[in-house]
């Protein structure tokens, strides 16, 4: 015998109408589509905020008079308000360093503030047409009463200062020459001069007599290289040295006229027992290429001075370099900046 059983049309209209009658349907979409939004503009004030402390650490690291200038603010709001999707943000500014004016607390930040050295630390909040700091609900002010929205904010730190460790080029410089070109740190940028490749145990590797330790000078490629000719360095790290690696051509015939490129200083040379020589890192210095003579490749002019074999020519000067790392080395010349919270 057939049973009909009773029709289920209208059923899910019926639960669709318990739902939305009891608050549980608008308390979903409030917990789904504000909480969202909430995420979405908090990530977009981020965003906002590391790009402008980057850019304060930047500015601080060259010009301690211009770190913390009426400017300094604009700046910061402009790089917020370009990184939020309707324009409505703003940003303060405050640190230790040049000009800027001490953090109040407490911090939006993840980390605490550093208790020595210097910082930028970039604060974005919202900031709409009619002054209001708040996010504006879609959903949550039906179910919630007196919620007129959330308060968003974000923030970034961002130190600088000479490297303890950093990607750099794969050129390599004795510390024997930064002195000579330098006048042991008084001079920058210097004049132009020809290093040339040496053995290691060259006694006249630099300048006549051999100024370096176990003939340390010239220039040499550090081994680990990638295709970018850039290589992780660090000063309590030695390191190996190799012939050209391949892609350092290019990189050089690519850098553009009075580009600094961050170069590890090297100073001790020393046997590792296995045939090869271990580097000791002094630093990082910030060098200007102007011209080379390498295996396959060189410069539109060649570098005077050369002689029969490889060779670079360029000055070092004072300068920020991109790439990162970790901040504390010794100042010579070099300035990265790096995210600290």
């Amino acid at each position: 015998m057939l049973v009909r059983r009773p029709r289920d049309r209208g059923a899910v209209g019926a639960i669709v109408a318990v739902l939305f009658g009891t608050g549980v349907a608008l308390g979903m979409c409030a917990l789904v589509i504000d909480i969202g939004l909430i995420y979405v503009e908090r990530k977009q004030l981020q965003t906002g905020a590391d790009a402008a402390a980057v850019e304060v650490a930047r500015v601080c690291a060259t010009s301690a008079v211009a770190c913390g200038a009426p400017g300094t603010v604009a700046t910061a709001a402009a790089y917020a308000r370009e990184n939020v999707a309707d324009g409505e943000a703003t940003a303060s500014v405050c640190g230790r360093g040049g000009g800027l004016s001490a953090c109040p607390t407490p911090s939006a930040c993840a980390r605490p503030a550093p208790e020595t050295g210097v910082y930028a630390e970039v604060r974005t909040s919202i900031l709409r047409p009619d002054g209001s700091t708040l996010l504006p609900p879609v959903f949550a002010q039906a179910v919630v009463d007196d919620y007129d929205g959330a308060a968003v904010t974000a923030c970034a730190r961002v130190t600088w200062g000479p490297p303890r460790a950093a990607r750099t080029l794969a050129l390599t410089v004795s510390a024997c020459d930064w002195a000579a070109m330098t006048g042991r740190g008084r001079a920058f940028p210097t004049g132009e001069r020809t290093v040339r490749l040496y053995p290691e145990t060259d006694p006249a590797a630099c300048g006549r007599g051999g100024a370096g330790s176990a003939g340390a000078g010239g220039f040499r490629w550090v081994a680990g290289a990638d295709a970018t000719c850039r290589t992780p360095v660090s000063t309590t790290t030695a390191f190996r040295v190799t012939e050209l690696p391949a892609g350092c051509r290019d990189v050089l015939e690519a850098l553009t006229p009075g580009q600094a490129v961050a170069v590890p200083i090297f100073t001790a040379v020393t046997d590792a027992g296995d045939g090869g020589f271990a580097y000791t890192v002094l630093g990082v210095a910030a060098f200007v290429v102007t011209g080379w003579r390498l295996p396959g490749s060189r410069s539109p002019r060649t570098p005077a001075g050369c002689g029969a074999g490889d060779c670079v020519s360029g000055y070092f000067t004072r300068a920020q370099v991109p790439g990162g790392g970790t901040v504390g080395g010794p100042n010579l010349g070099a300035q990265i900046t790096a995210l600290i919270g």
